[in-house]
């Protein structure tokens, strides 16, 4: 008769093994997808911010906005810098430093001003049709990129940019209502007479007096009056706004953590943004 040898242990898991390893392979599964939760929570906010400059009233305005708008205000005739050429001055001047931090200043305030006269639009019902967007764009391109440039001209075309132009032609159109009603009393003509006379003279360099150069004054007053009511308006509209600007985004806000943790020196870039009207 054949003597039993030793009783070898199951190698079949047993029941509480057996759900040890699915309460293992479920608690796996759930932390990995908390954790793409997370990292989604808090990476698409500072993906979605990363070229974003401020925000007004929640709109956000991108880097390349202000980039074009400080292109473009050397070209504006109603803004300070007008004919301000730093493109083609000396960089390590500290007089163009100077004029390059105010104009990017002006650039910021402007687009602040634009958003805000762009939601006063909405309500008077003062509305770019789509043609209207589609010929501020082409003008735009014109403007900015010769024929040849299809990299730049394609850049120019983005919905980004798009939306920028848009914009300043919704701020043109919102300015040309401002000034329709505008008109210049007999008085306001003499008033800019008194201030502005001297500028009026014959072919001789002779000045002229208020009843020679009456034609003239009562254009160039009512022309005057016209810049003065945009000019209050933007003033206006930039102490109304100017508690609406948040300078800080999502991205700054991640950057400056990551490199506060890994001792590195946080640069100015990721600092919140400031806009302040000046008074």
């Amino acid at each position: 008769m054949l003597a039993k040898g030793p009783v070898q242990p199951s190698t079949t898991p047993t029941m509480p093994t057996r759900l040890q390893a699915r309460r293992a392979v479920f608690i796996a599964v759930v932390s990995l997808l908390l954790l793409t939760l997370a990292a989604a929570i808090v990476g698409v906010p500072v993906t979605r911010s990363r070229d974003v400059a401020f925000y007004v009233n929640g709109s956000p305005v991108t880097e390349e906005h202000v980039s074009a708008m400080i292109v473009d205000l050397p070209f504006d005739a109603t803004s300070e810098f007008y004919n301000t050429r730093v493109d083609i001055a000396n960089p390590s001047d500290p007089k163009t430093q100077y004029l390059v931090a105010g104009l990017k200043k002006a650039a910021i305030e402007r687009l602040v001003v634009m958003h805000a006269q762009s939601e006063e639009s909405l309500r008077l019902g003062v509305v770019l049709s789509p043609s209207a967007v589609d010929a501020a764009v082409e003008a735009y391109v014109r403007d900015h990129a010769l024929p040849g440039e299809t990299a730049e001209i394609q850049r120019l075309r983005s919905p980004d940019m798009r939306s920028y132009i848009q914009l300043w032609a919704t701020s043109k159109a919102y300015e040309e209502s401002l000034k329709t009603n505008a008109a210049v009393s007999p008085d306001e003509i003499r008033e800019y007479f008194a201030t502005w006379g001297w500028n009026y003279t014959d072919a001789a360099g002779r000045q002229l007096t208020f009843e020679q150069a009456e034609t003239r004054l009562a254009v160039d007053a009512l022309a005057n009056k016209k810049f003065q009511l945009i000019l209050q308006n933007r003033a206006q509209f930039l102490k109304k706004e100017i508690t609406a600007v948040n300078g800080d985004t999502r991205h700054k806000q991640f950057m400056r953590w990551w490199d506060i943790m890994f001792g590195i020196q946080v640069p100015d870039s990721l600092q919140p943004l400031e806009v302040d009207t000046g008074s």
